[in-house]
């Protein structure tokens, strides 16, 4: 998928001045990557978070277009306020042309496991993937077959189907796994303690 954004170059650095911008609903963001020197810009946050809504769980490119030039990126970090979740910061890498990058790449779970079927849940450890590939041949995501999964099992990097990429994450590293169904233990009831009301005095 790749979005298309309207960016303007910027000169502010002080943290009044990017307040400031963050407050008349622009995000300050910074475009670098090999063979390009690093390019402060801002961007219209209503028209980023229109786009950005769109991608969640899916790999994004981002068309920067600045001073008539075109920096065709990916998304790399972003930094969120603590408390309001907002987007204050973005950085936006360069991918060149012919180079191999690493990026992280939407896992997509298909099938019902055994596991789940005998009653067992699905723990999801990972969402994504760490690869380096070309630029042309970044899957838009990595399809992982659960289905044979029994109670007890997981699926790990090592068994994966072997792919033009390379994957960057250790090979046991769990991406899933199946747990059995937690069985309530019965309670016991808590014995009544009587007390006995203290006699008369006569």
């Amino acid at each position: 998928m790749i979005f298309r954004l309207n960016a303007d170059q910027r000169k502010t650095e002080k943290k009044s001045d990017l307040n400031k911008l963050r407050k008349d609903g622009f995000i300050p963001a910074i475009v670098y990557g090999p063979g390009t020197e690093p390019l402060k810009i801002t961007l219209e946050k209503a028209e980023f978070m229109k786009l950005y809504k769109k991608s969640f769980n899916e790999l994004v490119f981002y068309e920067i277009k600045l001073a008539g030039k075109e920096y065709h990126t990916l998304l790399k970090e972003r930094q969120i306020h603590p408390v309001s979740r907002e987007i204050l910061h973005i950085d936006f890498m360069v991918i060149p042309a012919h180079q191999l990058i690493d990026v992280d790449v939407p896992l997509k779970y298909i099938g019902t496991p055994v596991g789940v079927k005998e009653g067992g849940t699905m723990d999801i450890v990972h969402r994504t993937l760490h690869i380096q590939c070309l630029e042309e041949e970044i899957p838009q995501d990595i399809e992982v077959d659960v289905s044979n999964l029994g109670v007890g099992e997981a699926l790990h990097v090592s068994q994966l189907a072997v792919a033009k990429w390379k994957v960057k994450e250790h090979p046991e590293t769990a991406l899933v796994t199946i747990h059995a169904k937690k069985v309530e233990q019965p309670t016991e009831p808590v014995a009544e303690t009587k007390t006995e009301a203290p006699a008369e005095e006569k």
